[in-house]
């Protein structure tokens, strides 16, 4: 009993740091956009969110049972919920962009190692090469869409403007119904995917998402009114496309990482713009800093 009273703070805090953190990703284009303003794309995230977590979810069992064959418990589980929300939190302290997702990855993979458990070792190297071929897919997919776009010429500007409105609306509400699917059944997943862990991981969608975003949805979403409707579409809908690829195959992929790439490549498809490489680099740094650092963490555990 007093294990199951430790895992459920453990997990709403988790829960509740990747819908927060996430919320600019999903939504941002649509603010951005100036179509909704923020408070109806943080409602419209927490619907997204709920509806990819009951739908999807379960497939992210199958990803939490490969990095850890015989099941956490309730006592390990809740320190590998708390140690990921450190080392996040740690990341953003140092002013690292870390992904949650690729920490539990991580803590998962270490603490497996350090008892000896038997890892799907194929699938773990599916991940891995997931994670590599993601964000340089999701560059040259925004770099050539953007590209296509610019070629079909000024006809009818304020209609296609609205018309991308719309679609980047509708981009926003899909990528949170992704990430629902992903991160958050992962870490769902890690703490048992039963229904007292599923209703308070939407208490905590619900918390992080109105309360913990509000920050991180003024800048994303200021970045991709600048970036242009037509970029902010095929950003958005690019990193929708490839966390719904993942959460299908069951591989976990923070949304931070596709859409950090997708926004680098459409903006290297205007030539006439200068493109800032260090906050790309650092994010980068942080995909490969947040799995390493939280393996190690998981062999100490």
């Amino acid at each position: 009993m007093v294990q199951t009273i430790l895992l459920l703070p453990a997990l709403f805090l988790s829960a509740a740091l990747v819908s927060g953190n996430n919320l600019a990703a999903c939504m941002g284009a649509a603010v951005g956009a100036r179509m909704i303003d923020r408070r109806a794309a943080t409602i419209m995230g927490i619907f997204g969110y709920v509806l990819g977590l009951l739908l999807l979810g379960e497939n992210m069992v199958r990803s939490a049972h490969a990095l850890f064959p015989d099941g956490l418990g309730a006592d390990l589980a809740s320190e590998v919920l708390l140690s990921t929300v450190a080392v996040f939190v740690l990341g953003s302290l140092l002013r690292v962009p870390l992904s949650v997702t690729s920490a539990l990855t991580g803590m998962l993979t270490g603490i497996s190692v350090a008892k000896g458990l038997p890892i799907d070792l194929q699938f773990l190297g599916y991940i891995i090469m997931v994670w590599m071929a993601v964000p340089i897919l999701s560059i040259m997919i925004a770099y050539f869409s953007m590209r296509l776009i610019s070629r079909s010429g000024p006809r009818d500007v304020w209609k296609r403007t609205e018309r991308y409105k719309l679609l980047v609306v509708a981009a926003s509400f899909l990528t949170a119904v992704a990430v629902g699917a992903n991160s958050l059944a992962l870490v769902v997943a890690v703490s048992g995917f039963e229904s007292a862990q599923t209703l308070v991981a939407i208490a905590a969608i619900v918390f992080g998402s109105f309360f913990l975003s509000s920050r991180q949805m003024k800048r994303v979403g200021s970045e991709m009114y600048l970036i242009g409707y037509s970029s902010a579409f095929v950003t958005s809908a690019t990193s929708t496309f490839m966390i719904f690829f993942a959460s299908a195959n069951g591989v976990p992929l923070s949304s931070t990482q596709t859409l950090s790439a997708a926004i680098f490549g459409a903006g290297l498809s205007h030539k006439e713009r200068f493109i800032a490489v260090r906050p790309f680099v650092m994010i980068v740094l942080g995909w490969i800093i947040a799995p390493l650092v939280s393996f190690l963490v998981g062999l100490a555990l």
